[in-house]
């Protein structure tokens, strides 16, 4: 816990300034600094520099967003609004650091650092689904994230040339495209029910087992 309120520190301290300082080793060592360590914290706490700095950064998001939404009844809300009120509180974390993710999307548009650019994404999408209830352990599992992480990282883009207020004309471009994710789900769902149905007819085995553990 000792190691990630460090972390949570320099992050918090760094954010702010990678609009004037921008995004290095230097500005995570300065920091370091403004939060209260000396500036080789920096290094003990993200030895691959950015890249350990900006995958912090994700888990950080992931782990505010999961402590808001249990806070929130989630029990009246169908999935689509539960979806979306994980994706507004995404964004009302991230505002006050805009610049720090639209460097962020550019470090994962290199090819060498997509693979964990798409790590992020499948994260924050498993984060989003978890949060709101999904308890899928079959292929539904799988189709559900990669169906959301199209979804998310296209809102992503919208997001950082919306200048509307708190962000409404991205939660409304999410909103449309999240219908779309919803009916296929529930479509995908059906089917898979019929497909189990008649593989427990023909087999005579029981129902299916899962393939995904939390």
């Amino acid at each position: 816990m000792q190691d990630i309120k460090v972390k949570d520190d320099i992050l918090l301290a760094t954010l702010p300034n990678v609009l004037f300082d921008g995004l290095g080793d230097e500005a995570i060592a300065n920091g370091a600094m403004e939060a209260g360590y000396d500036a080789s914290m920096a290094v003990r706490a993200f030895p691959n520099g950015v890249e350990d700095f900006l995958a912090h950064f994700a888990e950080y998001i992931n782990r505010q967003m999961a402590a808001r939404l249990a806070e929130i009844d989630l029990s009246a809300m169908g999935i689509g609004q539960r979806l979306e009120e994980a994706m507004r509180i995404r964004l009302e974390l991230e505002a006050p650091y805009k610049e720090a993710v639209r460097k962020a999307m550019s470090f994962y548009t290199l090819p060498k650092h997509a693979a964990q650019g798409v790590q992020v994404v499948w994260k924050a999408v498993d984060e989003m689904w978890w949060c709101c209830g999904d308890e899928s352990v079959d292929f539904n599992y799988y189709t559900k994230r990669a169906s959301l992480a199209a979804v998310y990282s296209a809102t992503m883009v919208y997001w950082l040339n919306d200048e509307s207020e708190g962000a409404e004309e991205t939660i409304l471009f999410y909103r449309r495209r999240l219908i779309d994710v919803i009916k296929a789900v529930k479509v995908r769902k059906e089917l898979f029910g019929k497909v189990e149905s008649l593989f427990c007819k023909l087999t005579g085995h029981g129902a299916a087992s899962g393939l995904v553990k939390r």
